[in-house]
């Protein structure tokens, strides 16, 4: 490694933990540290210039003693400087980089002491926890405001300012809450706030500043390749399904204004109410035949050829041969319009809304026609009222987990849910919305196995600790940190690359580097990279917090090698 010259500066009045954090990070920068101590003269300033004759204030030769006597620091002087700057002591030190602490913003001297000379500017270090405030999202499915568990985390539960007028006022009352992001996507991406609640910026700037927060590999591309959310759904989301990479890298080149995103976006979705409903991958072939059979309906709109396939390849056994099928039954419901799906819609609607046949239907199918009525009262002739005979039926309890790999369709049709995906806002819908549906795109892209509804099951790492992760998924895992009241619980998430989590319930505190921050329902988080967290409930805490897998970093070091 060449030599590499770090310069860092502070007052170190008196020098914490955080100081020494600040430190190490500027040390891995170079090869070497030097450090600057601001002189007694600029302590005075910093205290309004007034002369404090107590314990308190440190003299200047006993902060640079004390700095350097720690392990990461070559080198410390006192600075030589007369304002609240060290421009001259870098100037005179002329290093190959400057780095600044989280708390600290370069003076105008500074920077242009950095400019004349060519000197490298590194801001942010040291920064360990930053808070954060979601973005709502108010799509019309979501739950009104005062029933919405996003409203109550974002603390809108209420409305803040009741406007006289009866019809404006009844309008905010109303208003669906939908999701609430956290994260750094363009489309909803979180701002900074400081301990008071005042804003500090948008979080895309924040790692443009400073992306060693990220942490060494991450820091290279600058966001986050995750995105959290929690959800509160009272009306179904459409029939979607997400594109794989390859996929959806082509539909941004050709359609950027439609598919914003060039990443895939596989997710999984966690139960927090016992109201969570789903549809999610194909039924087994075996299952539809069996519907057919009680449901003249679906074979009639999917054609007879197509419902002889289905017949013939529940009976052949031959993976190949079911996806086919499925792919040519399930393609000509999707498109099926006009005069003759309206008269089957309404058809399919009587027959579920009528008194069973003697003996009932079998337990599926009964659940399928529910889902047909319940479909039909939201969206009306609507050709996704057949999907719940393609498609799993799922009803989740609280903490069980619900995953949506590429290409696999599926649409949320209640309750409340923290979701976690790849940093991607691409979706390509079917059914059960006014938005753009791209069947073509649709009907190709999608898994067509038939089979049981993935699942992600949680791993209890420690007894208070869950961790949802499957190996498939690179980006991101997420952790269900449940602490009863009085106890405490200090871990890393991540040694490699940054945390975000929130306070779903009760409260506690979360400690780091001896600062503490107070967590109640809503508060969101950011971690730096290789941080441990200190969590203490003062009543039963949850907390859940994402982060990136290990194999993630593997992955892209490996990649990185390949390029070098």
């Amino acid at each position: 490694m060449s030599k590499c010259v770090v310069v860092a500066s502070g007052y170190f009045n008196p020098l914490h933990y955080g100081h020494v954090s600040y430190l190490q990070k500027a040390r891995d920068l170079g090869t070497s540290l030097l450090v600057i101590v601001y002189n007694d003269k600029q302590a005075v300033l910093k205290m309004g210039g007034e002369q404090v004759a107590d314990h308190s204030s440190i003299p200047a030769r006993d902060r640079v003693r004390l700095v350097r006597s720690l392990a990461c620091v070559d080198l410390a002087i006192e600075s030589i400087d007369k304002d609240d700057s060290v421009a001259e002591t870098v100037r005179l030190l002329y290093p190959d980089v400057f780095a600044n602490s989280g708390n600290r913003t370069p003076t105008a001297k500074e920077v242009q002491v950095c400019d004349e000379l060519g000197i490298k500017m590194v801001n942010g270090l040291g920064i360990e926890m930053l808070l954060l405030e979601g973005f709502t999202q108010h799509y019309e499915w979501g739950k009104k405001r005062r029933e919405s568990m996003v409203a109550a985390l974002a603390g809108k539960a209420e409305v803040e300012s009741p406007d006289p007028n009866r019809q404006r006022l009844c309008s905010e009352t109303n208003k669906p809450f939908a999701e609430l992001w956290m994260g750094d996507h363009p489309s909803g991406p979180s701002s900074v706030v400081t301990p008071n609640g005042t804003s500090a910026g948008c979080l895309i700037s924040t790692f443009k500043t400073v992306p060693n927060v990220l942490g060494k590999i991450i820091s290279k591309d600058g966001s986050l390749p995750f995105l959290m959310k929690v959800l509160s759904i009272e009306k179904a989301l459409s029939i979607q399904a997400h594109p794989d990479r390859e996929l959806a890298a082509k539909l941004h080149k050709e359609r950027p204004h439609v598919y914003k995103d060039a990443n895939h976006k596989p997710e999984i979705a966690i139960a927090l109410a016992d109201d969570f409903e789903a549809l999610c991958g194909f039924r087994p072939v075996a299952e539809l035949v069996e519907i057919m059979d009680h449901v003249p309906e679906l074979a009639t709109i999917i054609g007879e050829n197509a419902a002889q396939r289905l017949r013939f390849s529940a009976k052949a056994g031959n993976a190949a041969e079911e996806a086919a099928a499925l792919k040519k039954a399930f393609s000509k419901m999707i498109r099926s319009e006009g005069e003759e799906a309206s008269r089957l819609i309404n058809s399919l609607v009587e027959r579920a809304s009528a008194e069973p046949p003697s003996g009932g239907y079998p337990e599926a199918i009964e659940k399928a026609l529910g889902l047909v009525e319940r479909l039909h009262e939201q969206f009306g002739e609507d050709i996704g009222v057949f999907c719940p005979f393609f498609l799993n039926y799922v009803q989740m309890d609280v903490g069980e987990c619900l995953y949506m790999p590429q290409n696999t369709p599926h649409a949320y049709l209640s309750g409340d849910i923290v979701e976690c995906m790849a940093c991607s806002d691409n979706v390509v819908r079917a059914a059960l919305t006014p938005k753009l549906k791209d069947l073509d795109v649709l009907c190709e892209m999608l898994d067509y196995r038939g089979g049981k509804t993935p699942v992600v099951k949680a791993q209890q790492i420690e007894d208070d600790m869950k961790l949802y992760k499957d190996f498939d998924i690179e980006e991101f895992q997420v952790t269900h940190l449940r602490l009863e009241a009085g106890k405490k619980r200090r871990y890393c998430f991540s040694y490699h690359g940054p945390a975000l989590g929130f306070a779903w319930r009760g409260k506690g505190t979360l400690k780091i580097s001896g600062e503490s921050t107070q967590l109640a329902s809503g508060v969101v988080f950011f971690l730096s990279a290789g941080v441990d967290a200190d969590f203490s409930a003062e009543v039963d805490l949850d907390c859940f917090i994402a982060c990136c897998p290990s194999h993630y970093f593997k992955k892209l070091e490996f990649a990185n090698a390949l390029h070098t």
